[in-house]
């Protein structure tokens, strides 16, 4: 009865103390970069992905783009894409954002567009006046 008991306390320490012995690892990696432009412009670039102990891989991309023309006229596009896929099958979600504003001869023209899954929920276009200094 005695070897029993202590096979079974044995047992049951086992079996608890296995979640201490899992893989807690997680793996991460960015990369950026900047190039600068004659015109005061710029493009920069960012990358990140990461994984976690439970497998889930994430993935973030977001790219910046300015030009300015000889007469100050400015566009500024940015990019954003994230994917998250859990560990398993049919389950990875993505979102992509696409923004674009146009700075010309005092007239600001903005467009924003979102992607979520391949489907479009947003994607909308304004005009604004900037204010005379």
């Amino acid at each position: 009865m005695r070897k029993s008991l202590l096979a079974l306390a044995a047992l049951s320490a086992l079996i608890f103390a296995s979640p201490a012995f899992a893989d807690t690892s997680a793996d991460a990696k960015t990369e950026s970069s900047y190039t600068a432009k004659d015109n005061g412009g710029f493009t920069a670039k960012e990358k990140t992905e990461n994984t976690d102990a439970a497998g889930t891989a994430t993935e973030h991309t977001a790219t910046k783009k300015v030009d300015i023309d000889s007469n100050g006229n400015k566009e500024t596009t940015v990019d954003v894409k994230s994917t998250t896929d859990p560990k398993g099958l049919m389950n990875k979600t993505s979102t992509e954002v696409k923004d674009k504003t146009i700075v010309k001869d005092g007239q600001v023209k903005h467009h924003h567009k979102k992607v979520v899954n391949g489907k479009t929920v947003e994607d909308k276009a304004t005009d604004v006046q900037e204010p005379q200094q």
